[in-house]
């Protein structure tokens, strides 16, 4: 699901989107809402509601900025929503509902949740009394009343965009992980990289309290008081950037603006103290140029500090990236020079000073709206302190690596098991067949293949007939058991290039590739003889059970929902004809047992 989602983030501004329907396999497992939701501008208290039809509503990708996706001059309130299909609920299995929870990554500037009509929580405040807080990730717990009887879940969350920030900052669901799942493993997941977070604050810290002490012992070392500086805003910005400043009482005390104010003042005033330390670590005696332009910083940074309200930071930030992008170049430039003529510490610099560099112009694209990443100036700056901590003292370099050789890691194990987690979500536990989203992904392979060969396919909707009874009669045990046994008895008569899934309870869909509606036919009709003719002992029970099958071919232009409605409509005249038989889409029902003959 995530590699599906940032396919769609990745094309997302040239093709269009379909709204989703996001599936979640079992209460157990962690499903990402990333992919299109439903979007419109406005506010309308009735937009929370679940019986509301948002069908006609627009298509946005979520995490990203609406501003890349049409919605360039947005301001004031819109509304996102999307459905959430949650197990067993339809079966009366509503007690695992209390362990299920929903994680809302950054949202810019207030939002509201609601769930299923509920509103459970929120960050940020909306006028007259507005607070923007733009970088607050969350988990809610779900309340079990708000998922219906049949287990569906209605995510609406109503955002408002400070109306001063125009063009110059983010909006809406843009950045983050936005999921379903235990409550317990949806925080565990934020707060883990909020654990390296704090780790860099406390390095950093430590760096920086290090090496002002070696400056108080020995004066003649100014270098040593610049990098202490530095490393200690580092760990502050860091800090800023992190979840903490909302979880820790002091730090959240601190009124959001203050935050704001000082992650302004730090980054625009971050370029000339880096500019002093690297001049001292060259032992380049700064230029009344030099100093004007680190003069020009300090300026930047005491108007985002001094100037009271939100509007001085949003009007700076462009001009400030302007000022700072030559001066990005000018110092590469002088570390590589200096390096080519042999300047040990500018040999060492060289590679923090590039990654620092590409970071920096990434966070500047990122900021304009003009590509859809993670911002990495954090990493930036650990990379440019880890590099002039190496010039300074090697004894750093061992520290580096150890954090460096756990973060991948942690990555790595990470990677795996969400390699094993879209494995498992393409697959239906109970039967070991394909779920409905693997069965989409092959149809869609078929479809592809289909246009290109000019050769159709058939799709099947089969229902066992009267399930509920024999749940009812022999307990959900022998159900699940007779579920199982089906499963093996319908994929045991296929072809090895069909394709069999569990489409949702009792219900399975076949995908017939190179085969014609009454080919079709003879193969449902064949699985219906063999399931009719079957006994299942289960137990000291004989299960004796029946199937109706409906069949519809694919013609051009057709896609999977189009097949699938075909077929099923197919399926419910069968049923109506008294079960336990095959139907073909748009032609008489073949004969059966019985006798009963039914059209679709």
């Amino acid at each position: 699901m995530r590699l599906l989602a940032l396919l769609l983030l990745c094309l997302g501004s040239v093709l269009p989107v379909q709204a989703v329907e996001f599936e979640l396999e079992s209460v157990d497992q962690v499903v990402y809402l990333h992919g299109a939701w439903r979007f419109r501008a406005g506010d309308d208290p009735s937009w929370a509601d679940p019986s509301y039809n948002h069908g006609p509503w627009d298509n946005i990708l979520v995490p990203r900025d609406w501003r890349r996706q049409g919605h360039e001059d947005l301001t004031g309130f819109a509304w996102y929503r999307a459905e959430l299909h949650i197990p067993g609920v339809a079966e009366g299995r509503r007690d695992s509902l209390h362990r299920l929870g929903i994680s809302l990554g950054k949202i810019h500037s207030a939002y509201e949740l609601y769930l299923g009509g509920i509103m459970v929580g929120g960050v940020g405040s909306f006028p007259p009394n507005a607070e923007p807080i733009s970088d607050r990730e969350r988990t809610y717990s779900i309340p079990p009343e708000a998922v219906d009887d049949s287990g569906k879940l209605l995510v609406a969350v109503r955002v408002w965009r400070h109306p001063t920030l125009g063009n110059s900052s983010t909006s809406g669901m843009f950045q983050g992980n936005y999921a379903v799942g235990p409550t317990f493993e949806l925080m565990k997941r934020i707060w883990f990289k909020e654990a390296v977070a704090l780790m860099l604050v406390i390095s950093y810290l430590g760096f920086g309290a290090y090496h002002l002490y070696l400056f108080a012992r020995n004066r003649k070392l100014p270098e040593f008081l610049w990098f202490g500086i530095v490393a200690c805003m580092v760990a502050v910005y860091t800090l800023e950037m992190s979840q903490w400043k909302h979880v820790v009482g002091w730090l959240n005390a601190i009124p959001y603006l203050v935050h704001k104010k000082f992650e302004y003042g730090i980054i625009y005033l971050m370029p000339a103290l880096g500019l002093e330390l690297l001049c001292c670590l060259l032992r380049i005696k700064p230029s009344q140029w030099a100093r004007a332009y680190q003069s020009g910083f300090a300026l930047f940074s005491l108007l985002a500090l001094l100037v009271p309200g939100y509007d001085i930071l949003t009007n700076t930030l462009f001009l400030w990236q302007l000022y700072v992008i030559p001066g990005l170049f000018a110092t590469l430039v002088l570390v590589v020079w200096y390096a080519a003529r042999g300047n040990a510490e500018a040999r060492t610099m060289t590679v923090g000073w590039a990654v620092f560099m590409f970071c920096a112009l990434n966070d500047i694209v990122v900021a304009q709206g003009a590509v859809q990443h993670p911002r990495l100036l954090s990493i930036g700056f650990a990379a440019i302190l880890v590099s002039m901590a190496i010039s300074l003292a090697n004894r750093f370099t061992r520290m580096y690596s150890q954090l460096d050789g756990e973060f991948r890691r942690r990555t790595r194990e990470l990677e795996q098991t969400n390699e094993k987690l879209a494995e498992a979500a393409r697959m239906d536990t109970l039967t070991g067949l394909l779920n409905r989203r693997g069965f989409a992904e092959k149809v869609d392979e078929e479809i592809a293949r289909a246009g290109r060969s000019g050769r159709g396919f058939v799709v099947m909707m089969a229902d066992i007939d009267c399930f509920k009874a024999c749940n009812d009669q022999h307990g959900h045990a022998a159900g699940d058991f007779a579920l199982q046994r089906v499963a093996e008895l319908l994929s045991g008569q296929l072809r090895d290039v069909d394709t069999i899934a569990r489409w949702g309870g009792e219900e399975f869909i076949f995908l017939l590739p190179e085969t014609d509606l009454q080919g079709g036919a003879t193969l449902a009709e064949e699985l219906r003889t063999t399931l009719e003719c079957t006994l299942f002992h289960y137990e000291n029970s004989v299960l004796s059970l029946s199937i109706t099958i409906g069949a519809a071919a694919y013609s051009s232009g057709m896609c999977l929902e189009d097949c699938v409605a075909r077929a099923d409509a197919a399926l419910y005249a069968g049923k109506q004809a008294g079960r336990n038989c095959v139907v073909l889409d748009g032609d008489d029902a073949m004969e059966v047992a019985g006798g009963l003959p039914s059209t679709a």
